[in-house]
C-alpha cells in the first residue's frame, strides 16, 4: 500500500527556494513552474482543474454581474451615503448578510471596494473549490476523488490554521485514514506579502515548513510503507519596488467614476468599464502616460489564456510590471513588501514544484499539477 500526497502552498515561489535547502532530503525533483495572470482566484482553480483562467472562467474574486449580483437584494445600504456605510460595522454587515443570503461557502471578502459598486458586481468563488463541484463547469482533482475508488481526504483554511492543518493530517496518515492527501497551507503567503522585503525571514519560514512536510513524509512512510509527496505553489511573490497612484492620477480627469466609468483597482490591476467613450479615450490616454505599467490588449489576454469576450473582468485592464503596486488600491491603503499578480512571464510570477517522483521535463505550467494528480487518483 502507498500513500500519495499533494500540498498546495500558496505563493511557493520560486525564486524563493531555487537557492534554499526546502525539502531536498525528500523530494529532490524540483522546478520552476509558468502561473497564470491574476491572483490565487485564478491560479489554484488553474491547478486543481488543469484548466486555463478563460476556460474555468476566474481572474479575479470580483467581476460584472451578467443579470444577477450577489448584493441586489442589500441595494438600498449599498446606495446610502459614504459617511453612513463606509465603515468597518457595515460592511462587515453586507458581507454576512450576502454570504447568508447567497450560500456563499468559497472565499469571499470585500476588501475595500465601495460599497455603491457591490450591486454592479459579482464574485466567481461561490463554492468551496476544495469540495466535488466547487468549481462549476469544470471537473476538479475533488470531483474526480468523489467518484472514483480511492479514499481521500483534503484539508485547507476553512478547517483551521497552517499548524492545525498539519497537525491533522499527521493523525490522519497515523491512522492510515486514507490513500490520496490533499494539503492546502496559506500562511506562507500572508508572511511573504508582509516580509518579501526580508530574506532572512523568508529562509526560516520555508526551514519550518520543509521541517514539517518531512516529518509529514516520514510518518506516510512508517504508515504505508511507501509514500510519495509533492508540494507546488500557485504563484510567487515578488518584493515591492515601487508603486502607483491610480486613484491620483483619475481624480484629474473630468468624469466621474460609477457615473461615466466603473474601476476595480486589485493591487496590480486596474480593470475598466466604461459608460461613454469620452470616459474610454480619457482614461485610456491618461495612463498611458504612467510609468510601471501598460495596457493589456485583446491578443496580450488571448495569449495569456485570459481572453473574456463578454469583458466580465474589465473592457480594459491595466496592468502594472513586476514589483510595481498600485497604492492605494481596493485591496488596500498601502503597499505591501510583497506582491503577486503580474505578468506570468516575470520571474518572481513563477511557482516551485518539487517532487519525490521525477517527472523529467513534463511539467512546466501549474496547470500540469492536475494531471499528476489525476494519475494517483
Amino acid at each position: 500500500m502507498k500513500a500519495s500526497i499533494f500540498v498546495l502552498m500558496d505563493a511557493l515561489g520560486w525564486e524563493w527556494i531555487k537557492e534554499h535547502p526546502f525539502l531536498k532530503e525528500v523530494a529532490p525533483y524540483r522546478r520552476p513552474l509558468d502561473s497564470v495572470l491574476g491572483f490565487s482566484t485564478a491560479a489554484i482553480p488553474s491547478i486543481l482543474t488543469g484548466r486555463f483562467p478563460e476556460e474555468h472562467g476566474r481572474l479575479s474574486l470580483f467581476h460584472r454581474a451578467n443579470g444577477h449580483s450577489p448584493f441586489k437584494k442589500l441595494s438600498l445600504i449599498c446606495a446610502m451615503p459614504p459617511w453612513m456605510v463606509e465603515n468597518r460595522y457595515a460592511r462587515f454587515g453586507v458581507k454576512t448578510l450576502a454570504r447568508r443570503i447567497n450560500n456563499l461557502t468559497g472565499y469571499f471578502q470585500l476588501y475595500g471596494v465601495p460599497l455603491k459598486y457591490l450591486p454592479k458586481l459579482d464574485v466567481c468563488e461561490k463554492r468551496n473549490i476544495y469540495a466535488p463541484g466547487g468549481i462549476p463547469g469544470s471537473t476538479s482533482i475533488f470531483d474526480l476523488l468523489h467518484g472514483g475508488s480511492k479514499s481521500y481526504k483534503a484539508y485547507c483554511y476553512h478547517d483551521g490554521t497552517d499548524d492545525q492543518l498539519l497537525a491533522s493530517i499527521e493523525a490522519d496518515l497515523r491512522a492510515g485514514a486514507a490513500k490520496f492527501y490533499f494539503l492546502y497551507l496559506a500562511e506562507l503567503d500572508y508572511f511573504l506579502h508582509l516580509h518579501a522585503d526580508d530574506r532572512a525571514a523568508a529562509a526560516v519560514i520555508l526551514q519550518k515548513y520543509s521541517t514539517a512536510l518531512a516529518r509529514i513524509h516520514k510518518i506516510a512512510v512508517e504508515t504505508y510503507g511507501a509514500a510519495d509527496i509533492h508540494v507546488f505553489g500557485d504563484h510567487g511573490m515578488a518584493p515591492t519596488v515601487a508603486t502607483i497612484d491610480v486613484q491620483a492620477k483619475l481624480a484629474t480627469l473630468p468624469i466621474k467614476a460609477s457615473v461615466d466609468y466603473l474601476c476595480l483597482l486589485d493591487s496590480t490591476m486596474a480593470r475598466f468599464w466604461f459608460f461613454n467613450a469620452r470616459a474610454r479615450e480619457l482614461v485610456t490616454a491618461a495612463l498611458k502616460e504612467v510609468h510601471g505599467g501598460k495596457w493589456l490588449d485583446p491578443d496580450d489576454l488571448v495569449e495569456l489564456h485570459s481572453w473574456f469576450p463578454d469583458g466580465k473582468y474589465g473592457e480594459m485592464i491595466f496592468l502594472t510590471e513586476s514589483g510595481t503596486v498600485i497604492a492605494p488600491s481596493h485591496m488596500g491603503a498601502t503597499a505591501l513588501a510583497g506582491m503577486h499578480g503580474f505578468l506570468p512571464s516575470a520571474p518572481h510570477s513563477r511557482s516551485a514544484f518539487v517532487s519525490s517522483i521525477d517527472y523529467g521535463d513534463s511539467i512546466n505550467r501549474i496547470t500540469d499539477v492536475f494531471g499528476v494528480m489525476k494519475s494517483h487518483v
